[in-house]
């Protein structure tokens, strides 16, 4: 009886261990407003200009204070995931566009490949 508890205490150590480390995956994912690449992984592989890390600095600034009103308003509002999940699609692209028209025509492509690899894969129907 002692036995079965420790196993059953260890395991749910592990469940729990094996959780949290999925959920600090998942953050850092996308640690961008609207899931996109974190800033400091733009800065990295992207490699912005000065000038050009400036504005992105502003534009995910202002993209992320637009995210949690956009959260709290539908929360205020009782909006379903639906149509919240609309909007911030919307903010997302917004936001890109919005950094790419501020990069040249090699590091928007740049910036792209890192949003494409930081969404998740679509599942097949």
């Amino acid at each position: 009886m002692q036995r079965k508890r420790v196993v059953l205490g260890l395991a749910a150590l592990l469940a729990i261990g094996f959780s949290a480390g999925l959920a600090a995956q998942d953050k850092k994912a996308g640690a961008g407003p609207y899931a996109l690449p974190a800033l400091a992984d733009v800065k990295d592989k992207v490699k912005p200009s000065e000038d050009e890390a400036k504005k992105i600095d502003e534009i995910y600034a202002t993209a992320t204070k637009n995210e949690a009103e956009t959260k709290a308003r539908a929360r205020e509002n009782g909006t379903d995931g639906k149509t919240l999940a609309g909007y911030l699609s919307q903010g997302r692209i917004e936001t890109i566009n919005k950094v790419k028209e501020v990069l040249d025509k090699d590091k928007s492509k740049a910036y792209d490949d890192l949003v494409r690899a930081s969404q998740p894969d679509k599942k097949k129907k």
